[in-house]
């Protein structure tokens, strides 16, 4: 997907600090377009810090309805693995073999909660990687070995969509596609079974190379130093103490 916007609002891993997002929004309300980078899940702090699951699923819900064609939600590595266990959860069953489950940060109780809770339209409407601006957003960023080369950097981008398609036909009929599909997939670094992780598992300090011929935008590693750059590519997650707006062709990083 290919958007432009005049001020774009770029929120990084929220899981689960909806009262954080509020702020960003209400500090920002000229923002014509608003992407999320996904991992909306899985809380590492206290109760007291956070909203519980199924809180998180509501303001999800309402979040979507309230931004409408402003709103984009991409998923992150710990969405993906809720999204595989959905139609098990739905069916009565326990989630068996998951392919991208983000080992003991999968929770089978929140699993259960999001499935039932979530809307489908959430799923449906989400994405892996949007284009703004000439600015590639995904939730850890794409890595050249899974960059489809094309004659042009449009060409490029319609057969990264063509291969995320399929990859998000992956997590709603896992029964259908039995192999995991490399872009959701872990590498090495981060305890996965690929050389290289895929964009929603690619590490910024140890697997992002700025070298695409379109700079990125990501999150997924968590940093205590806040925004960190890598040519002309940026990682967002701090933690949730910072966000981004791209504008004029720029992003600028601002705390939260």
């Amino acid at each position: 997907m290919n958007l432009s916007a005049q001020r774009c609002l770029v929120i990084p891993d929220v899981h689960q600090d909806i009262a954080w997002v509020e702020r960003i929004l209400a500090r920002e309300p000229e923002a014509d377009l608003v992407v999320f980078l996904g991992d909306y899940f899985d809380s590492r702090r206290s109760p007291e810090e956070r909203a519980g699951v199924v809180e998180t699923c509501v303001y999800l819900d309402a979040l979507r309805v309230r931004l409408g064609e402003r709103g984009v939600f991409l998923l992150g590595n710990h969405d993906v693995q809720y999204f595989e266990a959905r139609a098990a959860c739905l069916a009565q069953r326990t989630p068996r073999h998951l392919r991208y489950k983000c080992g003991p940060s999968f929770i089978p109780s929140a699993a259960k909660q999001i499935a039932k809770t979530l809307a489908p339209e959430f799923w449906s409407a989400s994405r892996l990687f949007v284009n703004v601006n000439g600015w590639l957003l995904s939730h850890a960023g794409v890595a050249p070995v899974h960059w489809p080369a094309r004659g042009t950097l449009a060409e490029s981008l319609g057969a990264l969509e063509q291969a995320c398609a399929i990859a998000l036909q992956s997590l709603a009929a896992p029964g259908v596609f039995r192999a995991a599909h490399p872009l959701l997939q872990a590498g090495y670094v981060r305890g996965g079974d690929t050389p290289v992780g895929g964009l929603t598992w690619l590490d910024w300090d140890h697997e992002f190379e700025d070298a695409l011929p379109t700079p990125q935008i990501v999150g997924h590693t968590v940093s205590a130093l806040g925004a960190r750059q890598s040519g002309r590519s940026l990682c967002l997650d701090g933690g949730q103490t910072c966000y981004g707006v791209l504008e004029a062709g720029e992003l600028r990083v601002r705390e939260a």
